[in-house]
């Protein structure tokens, strides 16, 4: 890899979309990051690997026209799936029961897992006090491991995430046998839309500091 660094947030083209990258900037990565690519466009050529890229490529032919819940119900159908787990936030039950009920009546198998499964609290991952809402109160804990457990015990062939907390998503695809999308993330000020932080962000009132730090100028 070059002394360069990657920055593709930075690149006003987007050259590689078309294919040419006679414009395209210095420090970009098809041209810098040649060793990395190659060795990840090698990988597409392993079977299953392959087969799923061609799958999401045909989900391109009704770009923009379908929901991601749509898109994920096409994509299931494309690679062949017939049963698919749910590992959902407790705060997003009702929206996980509609999504059962879709997936039941779109004819796949669904099983489903609550993050609050197994009945833990921060106690069970020795969460100091002062730490805690409420100190020396019980604090409800959720357990994205033993959902991704659940959920692999029963044979699903994807497992689909639905406002799992930041971090909790983290360890559950971590520990998930199954192939994982997300649908959901959660936003709790935001009606779990977190992408309307960014594009409020330079409304007066905004409490994030999105401008352009000194160091990737330079």
């Amino acid at each position: 890899m070059s002394d360069l660094h990657v920055q593709c947030s930075y690149c006003a083209r987007k050259r590689c979309f078309f294919g040419d990258l006679s414009q395209a900037p210095d420090n970009c990565p098809s041209k810098i990051g040649g060793e990395q690519l190659t060795a990840a466009r090698a990988k597409l050529d392993e079977p299953d690997n392959q087969l799923m890229a061609q799958d999401v490529a045909r989900t391109w032919k009704d770009y923009g026209k379908l929901t991601r819940v749509e898109e994920t119900v096409l994509y299931a159908r494309l690679r062949g799936f017939k049963k698919l787990g749910i590992a959902f936030c407790v705060g997003l039950s009702q929206e996980a029961e509609l999504m059962t009920n879709l997936l039941f009546n779109e004819g796949f198998d669904v099983v489903s897992a609550c993050c609050m499964c197994g009945g833990l609290s921060s106690d069970d991952v020795s969460l100091p006090q002062e730490d805690k809402i409420m100190a020396d109160a019980r604090q409800p804990m959720c357990n994205p491991i033993g959902q991704a457990e659940l959920l692999d015990s029963e044979g699903v062939d994807l497992n689909i995430l639905m406002g799992l907390c930041v971090g909790d998503d983290t360890l559950f695809i971590k520990h998930s046998k199954a192939p994982v999308t997300i649908l959901t993330v959660k936003d709790r000020v935001l009606a779990h839309n977190p992408m309307g932080a960014l594009h409020t962000a330079r409304h007066i009132y905004t409490r994030l500091n999105v401008r352009k730090p000194k160091k990737a100028e330079a």
